[in-house]
């Protein structure tokens, strides 16, 4: 199907033909667009076909074919009299699934008209040849099924082997957008149940007592999640921590400082770094989360040790971490 368009090609096309820019498998030039054979009708279709399916990105941007300009010269179209719905005809009778495209004119007062037909991107199909094609004397030129596509700026002919890679390649992304709700659901599942509903049952032990003793035994057991689970996980000792840390100024002992310490060291994301050198690989944004959540508690502790216990010892834990977890942000 073919329709007008008015955007801002324009100004792209100009662009492209005032630098002389090279063809991609977006883009490709052309002097002029023959019609009136059936070789001539056979070549603009495989030229459709191949911009339509050419390899790249996804999103996948839209393919362009430049009617009058070649080898860096303009050649004014104005005299073709080119027709958008007979290029749309023809696109309908002979691909499937139908390309979308789209044709424009534009007149420049210097280099007269030039036209150009935006291939409406579609990644999740493959255009393919719909009927047959013969020249004047029987010769096949268009068998159904055919396919091209484009690498780089050449033309290619897709063989059975890629066309069969393509379309498994179009089959993943259908089912991985079926089953993408499904997967999110699952994740939520996960994150409610097992080692999640493990250590949410640890922090309500840990509010619901008020013995150092009990506390520094709970918060051992949050070790081995710390340590070996995902953010999810992290987070929910972290939710844990934070109501010890919420307690410093009720005479916080200095092994349960050190209990929530040791905590807190398994669950930050160390990233090979250290005190004195950047880590190798980058802090992720869930990283800097959890880095944020844990300066937080360790300031949280350091400054009620200061302010009500004066418990030096205890200043000492909090201080140590909270100045480590700011160095390694910087």
């Amino acid at each position: 199907m073919l329709t007008r368009n008015q955007n801002g090609l324009e100004g792209r096309v100009w662009r492209w033909t005032d630098k002389n820019t090279k063809e991609s498998n977006r883009l490709e030039f052309k002097r002029r667009v023959d019609l009136s054979t059936p070789g001539a009708k056979a070549e603009f279709i495989r030229d459709v076909l191949a911009l339509a399916n050419s390899e790249g990105e996804s999103p996948r941007a839209d393919g362009h074919l430049v009617i009058g300009f070649h080898d860096g010269q303009r050649f004014d179209v104005a005299g073709e009299k080119y027709d958008g719905a007979t290029f749309g005809e023809i696109i309908d009778s002979y691909t499937f699934p139908s390309v979308t495209a789209v044709y424009d004119e534009f007149t420049h007062l210097q280099y007269g008209r030039i036209g150009a037909i935006t291939i409406k991107a579609n990644p999740q199909v493959l255009h393919v040849v719909r009927k047959k094609l013969h020249d004047e004397n029987g010769k096949l030129l268009l068998s159904p099924g055919q396919c091209w596509g484009r690498k780089s700026d050449r033309k290619i002919e897709l063989t059975g082997e890629e066309i069969h890679a393509r379309l498994l390649a179009i089959i993943r992304v259908h089912v991985d957008e079926a089953t993408r709700p499904l997967k999110i659901r699952i994740k939520e599942l996960e994150q409610s149940s097992g080692p999640v509903l493990e250590v949410k049952r640890i922090r309500f032990e840990i509010e619901a007592t008020s013995q150092w003793d009990a506390i520094n035994g709970w918060l051992e057991k949050l070790l081995p999640y710390a340590r070996e689970f995902d953010y999810a996980v992290k987070h929910e000792a972290l939710d844990a921590v934070s109501d010890v840390t919420a307690r410093t100024r009720m005479g916080m002992p200095v092994d349960v400082a050190r209990a929530i310490d040791n905590v807190l060291m398994e669950i930050f994301p160390f990233r090979d770094g250290s005190y004195h050198h950047p880590a190798r690989q980058k802090f992720t944004d869930q990283d800097l989360e959890l880095m944020r959540r844990i300066e937080y508690y360790c300031f949280q502790l350091t400054w009620d040790a200061c302010r009500y216990t004066r418990d030096i010892k205890l200043v000492d834990v909090g201080a140590r971490f909270t100045g480590f977890s700011y160095d390694s942000q910087r």
